[in-house]
């Protein structure tokens, strides 16, 4: 297999009057290409070394969604769930006019890439679709069961109250871009957390992760968004606008998936040490409450962890018997980001798979 050696170049398409999505281009003149969405706090940066090993017979490009890296700062209207983001990918793809596409999200980009197809669901130009450690399908936090029940009618538990309420702190960190990693809410200490524990991250890979997260328009109207009180544990609910919001299961429902007519196959890649994908997440609140971080918790009963793979698993398995494929690709020892951290392995498979 013969591969690019060229670096990638950065343009700007106007998706709206005013409002630009940045992207990364690697291009070879192919008609086909492979998008790669990226995931929260996040950009097209987190691809740079995967974009030079995708195969010359496709072009690849990599956007930075709204609010990160270097595209336009426009707000997320939560109460669309991830169709904001949606958007701005279609937007770009019809811009660029190619005759096919891949479409590989990563953790909240995963979401994207299935809100895409639910939103194009006649594009037959969408021949592929590999979701590396997805966010669930019915969103992150608040819900108990493999269907994505809440836990509580007002989906407590999800959004952006979780971080701004219970950790201010990395907020306030992530806007002054603190490099340090003394302080527990360090942005360089969440950045760990995509790793699996023993993965040795090198001072460029940190610096450049870094540089990432430091892209991110911090505010509500973006990362995290706002939040309201609630009577139910942990007394925090979804706002209206923001990311975080964006994700949560009271505005995030993808199970309509399901019910497209054109089922491209999908390639579902999970990393084995994944802490943040997982059905005893770190950054479940339910984990945290189990563990005794936050007071108040109302037990497994009444609010249990959210069972993050088993729900994918199982949205999975009800795409298979609608008439869709996919396969399923554990690889071990890696944690959130196998892309990263097992390249070799990774662009064997997903290579095998696009061909």
């Amino acid at each position: 297999m013969v591969f690019p050696t060229q670096l990638p170049e950065t343009r700007r398409v106007e998706i709206s009057e005013g409002f630009e999505i940045s992207f990364r281009l690697l291009k070879k003149g192919a008609r086909k290409a492979v998008v790669l969405i990226h995931g929260n706090l996040s950009s097209s940066l987190v691809w740079e070394d995967f974009m030079s090993k995708v195969p010359e017979d496709f072009d690849v490009v990599a956007p930075d969604l709204r609010g990160f890296g270097d595209s336009g700062r426009k707000p997320v209207d939560a109460t669309r769930g991830l169709r904001d983001f949606s958007d701005d990918v279609l937007g770009l793809l019809a811009a660029l006019k190619y005759d096919s596409y891949v479409l590989v999200g990563h953790s909240m980009g995963g979401g994207v890439a299935l809100q895409a197809l639910l939103d194009a669901p006649s594009d037959i130009r969408v021949k592929e679709v590999v979701l590396i450690d997805p966010l669930p399908p019915y969103g992150f936090g608040g819900t108990k069961d493999v269907y994505g029940t809440p836990c509580y009618e007002d989906y407590s538990g999800s959004g952006a109250g979780l971080v701004a309420k219970y950790n201010p702190e990395f907020i306030r960190l992530l806007k002054a871009r603190y490099t340090g990693t003394d302080h527990p809410s360090a942005p360089a200490n969440a950045v760990k957390a995509y790793f699996a524990e023993d993965y040795v991250i090198s001072e460029d890979l940190m610096s450049k992760l870094l540089k990432m997260l430091f892209s991110t328009e911090v505010s509500e109207d973006n990362y995290p968004g706002d939040y309201v009180e609630s009577p139910n544990w942990p007394y925090v609910a979804p706002g209206s606008r923001g990311v975080l919001n964006a994700m949560s299961p009271k505005y995030l429902n993808l199970r309509e998936v399901l019910n497209v007519v054109r089922k491209p196959p999908i390639l579902w890649v999970h990393g084995s040490k994944d802490i943040i994908v997982s059905d005893m997440s770190l950054l479940d609140v339910a984990v945290l409450g189990l563990a005794g971080y936050i007071p108040g918790y109302p037990g497994p009963d009444k609010f249990p962890p959210q069972p993050m793979v088993s729900q994918i698993k199982t949205f999975l398995d009800e795409y298979v018997m609608r008439g869709g494929t996919y396969e399923k690709l554990v690889i071990e020892g890696a944690g959130h980001t196998p892309f990263i951290e097992k390249p070799e392995e990774f662009t064997r498979r997903f290579t095998d798979f696009i061909y």
